[in-house]
């Protein structure tokens, strides 16, 4: 290289020799490298540090003539101009370039929490929902479900890997691989779950999803019994608005019809007349205690309630309703009850539930020997509640007026009303309580009633 003509050498910084050695500048034939690093520092260390490494390259190229170069021959001004213009419109579009990738990747970023955030939104809509949720995969295997769908179910193995339907459910599994056309319906009667209760059979109303252009499917499933329980309600609810209405229309004429009768009977003087109003007076009161009875189970007074020793009221309160003829030959037996337990309740409210429960055994609760004997127990439920249970020794209930013995105006008497145990939920209820009811397995009838506890500072 000493004999090239106008050759001069001169110590330079290595990095520039680098580019002037390998490019050989402007004129060389690797040229294009600059560019391709000029993309690639764009790109890894952001798009404004193109440019200044565009301005690097600026330096280089001027500072290439000034300091001797190692070329005789340097480019044209115009053709280095054109050279200046490519870096810098390269540099802007590297520029450019990283910040729509950026920007993209914020997106991408963004959608990914979105997505997540949604699909933890969705997870936990599914197992909030009053409906049980199985998600199945095309093996019947059970993905997904909800605390109600796991409860509904029976089964209690359940961990985060799929089951098979199989093993969760025979009796479903069985139903739902039956074939059918879109979205079905049906009614699939399951085994109880404990086999020493009677009548624990279970009901679901079941529907099938096929979900298009997915491998998976959906099966919503509610008890029955307690969809058919809410629809009572509901009759119920509009039941009794229309019997108030009724009963409210009907008070005002009936006391003139007994004030009338009453009239009429000072004037009667012949025994067969005397009798037929003693049986029109009888009757009218008989009306108009109906009456009463709806208007007050319709239109509730609100609960005064005060904390209640049961070990002590519990025992007053039954022989003061003995008092009543027809409780005076009942055996009414009151297991022991701790000094400390109390509920929280209204005592005039709850002294009608006993009163209505006892005159409801004394009716129904016959024993073979033609005895009627009751026993009440008082336990604690739980920290909040207390059980007072009634037991007595007839015949039970069959299991269809067992579904119904809330109903208003539901009786098997011809004599009765229908109203005194509709009426003793609605006082519970009033009172923050409720009431059960089943056939014991050893006979007779067991009333379940639950009141709030009133519990002192320091008692559990």
């Amino acid at each position: 290289r000493a004999a090239t003509p106008g050759f001069r050498y001169r110590r330079i910084p290595c990095w520039c020799c680098c580019y002037c050695i390998s490019g050989g500048g402007v004129s060389g034939p690797f040229s294009i490298l600059p560019f391709l690093l000029l993309v690639s520092t764009a790109s890894l260390l952001r798009g404004k540090s193109a440019f200044v490494f565009v301005w690097i390259l600026l330096a280089l190229l001027v500072g290439e003539p000034l300091l001797g170069g190692m070329a005789t021959v340097h480019p044209p001004l115009g053709q280095l101009f054109i050279y200046v213009l490519a870096l810098v419109a390269v540099a802007v579009l590297a520029d450019s370039l990283v910040i729509s990738l950026e920007r993209g990747n914020r997106l991408a970023l963004q959608r990914d929490a979105e997505v997540v955030n949604l699909n933890a939104l969705n997870r936990e809509i599914v197992q909030h929902m009053d409906v049980g949720v199985f998600v199945l995969d095309r093996q019947n295997r059970v993905i997904l479900s909800n605390p109600i769908a796991r409860t509904l179910s029976g089964y209690r193995l359940w961990t985060s890997a799929p089951v098979d339907l199989d093993l969760v459910q025979p009796r479903l599994a069985t139903a739902v691989q039956q074939p059918a056309q879109g979205d079905s319906e049906m009614m699939i009667t399951l085994g109880g779950r404990d086999p020493t209760l009677q009548d624990s059979a279970q009901t679901l109303l079941v529907r099938n999803i096929a979900l298009p252009r997915s491998p998976y499917r959906l099966l919503l499933f509610r008890d029955a019994s307690a969809l058919r329980a809410r629809e009572r309600e509901a009759q119920l609810a509009a039941l009794g608005r229309l019997a108030a209405n009724i009963a409210h229309e009907i008070r005002n004429p009936l006391s003139v019809i007994r004030h009338a009768g009453n009239l009429l009977g000072e004037r009667v003087e012949t025994p067969d007349s005397r009798h037929l109003f003693e049986i029109l007076e009888r009757e009218t009161v008989r009306i108009n205690a109906i009456v009463e009875s709806v208007l007050e189970m319709a239109r509730p007074s609100p609960a005064h309630s005060e904390p209640i020793p049961l070990a002590n009221w519990l025992p007053v309160l039954i022989a003061e309703l003995q008092a009543d003829p027809l409780l005076a030959s009942m055996t009414i037996v009151i297991w022991e009850i701790s000094a400390q337990l109390r509920v929280y309740a209204d005592p005039a409210q709850l002294r009608q539930v006993f009163w209505n429960l006892l005159h409801n055994s004394a009716q129904y609760g016959v024993a073979e020997d033609a005895t009627v004997r009751v026993e009440i127990e008082t336990v604690r439920a739980d920290k909040e509640t207390v059980m007072v249970t009634l037991r007595d020794f007839g015949s039970g209930l069959q299991p269809e007026v067992m579904e119904r013995i809330f109903e208003p105006f539901f009786t098997t008497n011809s004599q009765g009303t229908g109203l005194g145990l509709s009426m003793v939920r609605e006082l519970l209820r009033i009172n923050g309580g409720h009431i059960d009811c089943e056939n014991h397995p050893q006979g007779g009838v067991l009333f379940r009633i639950f009141l709030p506890c009133w519990c002192l500072e320091g008692e559990e």
